[in-house]
């Protein structure tokens, strides 16, 4: 069969990509700018699982037929060698046509290596999702028998494994030679290595993890085991597996005796001296490759214990990652990764041999554990390497602080409690650190294909459980309840107490029904009576009771700082907690999180009757904008350069008066703007006829809050009444067609302000209900990236006039506003920057409160950390002192503005260092002067407050983009049980720790 000349041309261009030859592509085409291809909103009601589910029983699976691709574009039925007068081809299963309309929706599934230019795939613009995709596959296939390939593994030729193994290998090869793949994307080359076939055994403890998971899906009454095994696993497995065979039926035994073998195998004394040995006789050209792999061997010998084994795979494991570029034989590079892997399943093996030794382990000999699964952490790339220094750098800087001294006749290295729990707490983030790493490179296309396979979700879990963070955890979980009771404190979940798990970001005391399942997509679902676990911080958060995150996210984001402004209490849950809070989906639970971090989460009963009562007395926000202030009568257009923060509630809003005065202090960090002023929304707006009569557009406003008024508070009638006339004002604003007169006005003082072919403009919604002393209102209402063009920004106007009355917006706002009905809108139109990095300041440590500190989230592009994105957090001393890093950005894109308009998305680099230090320099500078030069920032008390700066970086230049107080709860700070979950607190400075010492009452 002759290709048709139609299709040769394209599929010869595809033949450059990861895909068999002649087939279809490995990913769809992308739309420009928009990076991964994704389902569009209607593909949510589609037939595509159904698909799958017939994929998995179908004789032939995902193939129609087999056939030969040849070189030259020929397609031809099996045959010997039938592409030998056609260049040469591959023999493999031919795609059904819905795995063809599948490819092309972007679910890159029934992946076939052979055939794949490496180069190609690699410099392809959807190489990072379809590459994930690839590898979610070979773990889908793994876990749940065959997955689509169930059937189809017993269809001959379908899947040649000679030509897969070598096509793997050569994919391995090409990328190992590229700097962003053993630097940026390290986790996921790393992944590849494990998951890719190419000539190598696939790990045995990856092995051991999924067959465990599919002898449990088959079998509820092995869920207990294959807990066991993926949480605290240990070389006895292999008999308590053997023990549950043996009271099945004999026909049933095989599966399991096959998995307890495998645990043999992982648990077998097996030292790796010998490999080791012979590679470093192999590498003579590499002198300090041989001296690494021959110390290591000398420590991983036969007669080595467990911790001396532990100790030599991690430090081995970091070295050879960051030694990896020394190597210049690329085959050589794949080697060594593929003996990291073996150096992990060194590690496992040797953690789960420690296990029993943990009841009897000093505080330091934990210590050093916890830096050395930080090592095979870095080793195996779920740390990068600033967060790998970091947390060297951190364990160093504590246990320097210890004293030797004798208490009691018994000598010592004492540490305070409080650096102690300081440590702990730092340590924390490391799991975190982790999950995002491993998120970055995969989250986006575990998400696309999750929607025709649920079992994806558990692909970033199941790596992190089988990865050196499990032993890190276990031990830092026994080290954190050691610490909490020193200090008479502990975390609690639904009655037990933890010691790792919740890292809290805002403060606040909250009740409602826990809902462990959330659709991201349908965020007008959320109810305000809710506490949602949510997968990751999401900037369009409607009002709920309280936040559970499992993505890090930033604690300076607007939905962060607005539930913070509130007192909504919001913790980040580790990944390994999710299973116990989903048993409780649907109860009424209680969410407690004290200043300092510790976090409570419990079933209601009628104990928490009273301290709810007694927290409503602390009060709550209350938005009472200044009306005597309100001036509507100016009606002109007003330059950034006319404006001055005393403007702010008068005629516009606070980030146009606040960036004025800016730009007259700091000239170079401004942008040129133009403010749309309140009373030209009242002109344009809300002086307009009703269109059912009665008077103007604000007089329905007033007599319809009044009414409302009249219904019972909180009623169904209420709440259904309310609904309907925010929706009708909502639609009558947003269908504002500006006059005439104002449209030439505009358009004469965008020509006065920005010059006759003006640049791109940010349009911000800017109201008098915002940034106010005891409200900060961020991100509540629109903003419309670089809009370009007249008519373009007339038709944003409208949309960002009605943004405060959006569903959302409406409902942070509403319930504490005492005269609703006086919300106006200003508009900021704001030269569009290309900021090549961009975050958020506060002028304070958000966490301890100290002012000589900053707090600093950042991300590559426009708008980074606003919106929640994972960013680069930091804490700056003002003093000069160390940067304390406590996240790196792993955010997957960066935001680029598009000079069509609008915003573009890109991959982002992945660097380690979003900041350079002459930027972290430029923001201390700033910092230090603006108390003495901007006006008083203050909150409702009249106290000087800290500031929330946005900021973003030109070429290393400084660019300020918004200023307003930065506000804290004091609800949150007012109640008695959070105040009480602090007083044991108090002491823990001056008691001292010895860390020579075994912790008592450290083990669950």
């Amino acid at each position: 069969m002759k290709v048709a000349v139609a299709l040769r041309g394209t599929w010869a261009a595809l033949r450059r990509g990861l895909a068999p030859v002649l087939a279809l592509a490995l990913w769809a085409p992308a739309a420009p700018g928009a990076g991964t291809a994704s389902p569009a909103p209607e593909d949510l009601a589609s037939p595509y699982p159904a698909w799958i589910a017939a994929m998995k029983n179908a004789p032939r699976g995902p193939f129609t037929r087999i056939r030969w691709f040849c070189r030259d574009g020929e397609v031809l039925p099996p045959g010997p060698f039938a592409c030998r007068e056609h260049g040469g081809g591959y023999q493999h299963g031919e795609w059904t046509g819905q795995v063809r309309q599948l490819r092309e929706r972007g679910y890159y599934i029934a992946n076939i290596l052979a055939g794949t230019d490496p180069a190609a795939f690699l410099d392809a613009e959807p190489v990072v999702d379809a590459y994930a995709q690839l590898l979610i596959e070979k773990y889908l296939i793994n876990v749940d028998d065959g997955w689509i390939l169930r059937r189809a593994r017993n269809y001959r030729g379908a899947i040649q494994a000679e030509d897969e193994n070598a096509a793997g290998r050569a994919l391995l090869t090409e990328m190992v030679q590229r700097s962003e793949w053993i630097g940026p994307r390290f986790a996921a080359l790393r992944a590849g290595v494990r998951l890719l076939p190419h000539g190598t055994p696939t790990s045995a403890v990856q092995r051991m993890r999924e067959q465990a998971v599919v002898l449990a899906d088959r079998d509820p009454g092995f869920a207990e085991l294959r807990a066991k095994i993926h949480g605290a696993p240990d070389g006895a497995d292999a008999g308590r597996v053997r023990d549950y065979a043996s009271r099945l039926p004999q026909a049933q035994r095989a599966p399991y005796l096959a998995l307890a073998t495998l645990i043999d195998e992982v648990y077998r004394a097996e030292p790796m001296a010998g490999e080791l040995q012979r590679l470093a006789d192999n590498y003579t050209a590499a002198p300090w490759l041989q001296a690494l792999l021959r110390d290591a061997a000398d420590a991983l010998g036969p007669d080595s214990d467990a911790p001396s084994r532990l100790a030599a795979s991690a430090t081995l494991l970091a070295q050879l990652r960051t030694h990896l570029l020394r190597v210049r034989s690329s085959a050589v590079r794949v080697e060594l990764l593929d003996l990291g892997v073996a150096l992990e399943r060194e590690f496992f093996r040797a953690a789960g041999d420690i296990g029993p030794q943990l009841a009897i382990a000093t505080r330091r000999q934990r210590l050093d554990w916890l830096a050395l699964a930080g090592d095979a952490a870095y080793g195996t790339g779920l740390l990068n390497t600033r967060l790998h220094q970091a947390l060297h750098q951190t364990v160093h800087q504590t246990l320097h602080q210890t004293v030797h001294q004798t208490v009691d006749g018994q000598e010592g290295d004492t540490l305070s409690l409080t650096a102690y729990r300081d440590l702990l707490r730092y340590l924390g983030r490391v799991p975190g650190w982790g999950n995002q790493a491993l998120r970055m490179q995969f989250q986006s296309s575990v998400a696309t294909l999750a929607d025709i396979e649920p079992r994806a979700v558990h692909f970033i879990p199941d790596q992190l459980r089988g990865s050196p963070l499990l032993f890190f955890s276990r031990v830092l979980d026994g080290l954190s309840r050691d610490a909490n009771r020193l200090a008479g404190v502990h975390h609690r979940l639904f009655g037990r107490d933890i010691g790792v798990g919740f890292n809290a970001l805002n403060p606040g005391l909250a009740q409602g029904i826990l809902h462990t399942s959330v659709n991201l997509d349908d965020l007008t679902s959320l109810r305000a009576d809710g506490i949602y676990l949510l997968p990751e911080t999401v900037s369009d958060l409607p009002p709920v009771a309280g936040i559970l995150t499992g993505g890090e996210g930033n604690p300076l984001s607007h939905v962060q700082l607005l539930a913070r402004n509130l007192g909504i209490p919001n913790v980040t849950v580790d990944e390994a907690l999710h299973s116990e809070l989903a048993r409780f989906d649907g109860q009424r639970v209680v969410l407690a999180v004290s200043d300092s971090g510790l976090v409570e989460l419990s079933l209601w009963d009628a104990s928490w009757a009273a301290i709810f009562a007694d927290s409503r007395s602390t009060g709550e926000v209350l938005i009472e904008p200044d009306l005597n202030k309100l001036d509507l009568s100016e009606r002109r257009f007003l330059p950034l350069a006319q404006l001055r923060a005393t403007d702010s509630g008068r005629v516009v809003g606070p980030k146009a008066a606040k960036l004025g005065e800016l730009r007259a202090l700091f000239p170079k960090q401004v942008s040129r703007g133009l403010a749309i002023p309140f009373g030209l929304f009242f002109q344009e707006v809300l002086a307009r006829p009703h269109p059912g009569g009665g008077g103007s557009l604000f007089d329905w406003m007033q007599a319809s809050y009044a009414r409302l008024g009249q219904l019972p508070a909180g009623s169904a009638a209420r709440n259904e009444a309310t609904e309907r006339f925010r929706a009708e004002l909502y639609d009558l604003v947003v269908a504002t067609e500006p006059s005439a007169a104002f449209r030439e006005a505009l358009r004469q003082a965008c020509r006065d302000t920005f010059g006759e072919n003006g640049p791109g403009v940010f349009v911000r919604s800017d109201t008098n209900v915002e940034d106010l002393p005891g409200f900060t209102g961020a991100g509540l209402n629109l903003t419309l990236p670089n809009v370009v063009g007249f008519d373009n920004l007339l038709r944003s106007i409208a949309r960002v006039w009605a943004s405060p009355f959006t569903a959302r917006a409406f409902a942070w706002r509403q319930a504490h506003m005492s005269q609703p009905e006086h919300v106006y809108t200003s508009i900021l139109l704001l030269e569009s920057v290309a900021s090549d990095k961009s975050g958020v300041m506060v002028t304070q440590d958000i966490d301890s409160g100290r002012r000589d500190v900053l707090s600093v989230a950042v991300n590559e592009g426009l708008g980074g950390a606003v919106d929640g994105q994972a960013a680069e957090s930091l804490r700056v001393p003002l003093d000069g002192g160390d940067v304390r890093v406590l996240a790196t950005a792993t955010a997957p894109w960066r935001r680029v503005p598009d000079p069509a308009g609008g915003i573009r998305q890109l991959p982002a680099s992945g660097a380690d260092r979003v900041l350079q230090p002459a930027e972290i320099a430029a923001l201390v500078d700033f910092a230090r002067v603006l108390p003495a030069r901007f006006p008083a920032i203050t909150d409702e008390r009249g106290a000087p407050a800290p500031a929330d700066v946005e900021f973003g970086f030109v070429e290393g230049e400084l660019r300020l983009f918004q200023l307003r107080p930065f506000l804290e709860s004091r609800r949150a700070q007012g109640v008695a049980y959070l105040q009480g979950m602090e007083s044991r607190l108090a002491d823990a400075g001056a008691i001292q720790v010895d860390l020579n010492q075994v912790p008592r009452g450290a083990e669950p």
